[in-house]
């Protein structure tokens, strides 16, 4: 079902890469500049809608190759890279939110402190504020539950085989980027975005 609304979609020009990437310029916080502290003391600009959008960009020029030759469109460099940046869009949807996304374990070399991987980020408990059971559930499965898809580990360890690209999983990976957009952040306050229907 899935697969036919995004087909029929783009099919009947009801979703293109402009319309997706104009939808998360206006209604997401995705396109909001970001900044980061680098360890040698400079400060990393980044945009996540600029680093989802070639990936997005390769999606559509798949499907619109499917759409005219009725081939099996390629999603191997779109599903790899929306896997990988999925990670990073939480991890900053948490920091922005209050939500740790680090921890300090002490060994005998002093105290360490480490990024927590998507796994333990996907299970906080504070996510439970913003995102419902479904949604979480989705996440899960899709990126890293054993009994699920776990996308995450196949594509970051190269366990992932030819027929596991398919178009079913850049489907589920927009979606869980468009959840994970649904709210507009303003400083510290999230608030939902109800786009113009």
């Amino acid at each position: 079902m899935i697969n036919l609304l995004f087909i029929e979609s783009i099919n009947k020009k009801k979703l293109s890469l402009n319309i997706l990437l104009n939808f998360l310029s206006n209604y997401s916080w995705l396109g909001n500049n970001k900044s980061r502290a680098l360890p040698n003391g400079e400060r990393l600009e980044y945009n996540w809608l600029n680093l989802i959008a070639p990936a997005i960009n390769e999606y559509f020029l798949q499907m619109n190759y499917y759409l005219l030759s009725r081939n099996y469109p390629n999603s191997i460099l779109a599903i790899d890279s929306l896997i990988l940046k999925i990670e990073g869009i939480l991890r900053d949807y948490c920091d922005d939110n209050g939500i740790i996304t680090f921890f300090q374990r002490t060994d005998k070399t002093g105290t360490n402190i480490r990024e927590k991987d998507l796994n333990a980020l996907l299970h906080e408990p504070k996510l439970r504020d913003h995102f419902d059971e479904d949604e979480l559930l989705l996440f899960k499965f899709v990126l890293v539950e054993k009994a699920g898809y776990n996308l995450r580990h196949k594509v970051a360890h190269s366990l992932i085989t030819y027929a596991d690209y398919d178009i079913s999983v850049i489907h589920l990976l927009i979606l869980i980027i468009l959840r994970l957009s649904k709210l507009r952040l303003n400083d510290s306050a999230a608030k939902p975005v109800r786009p113009d229907p």
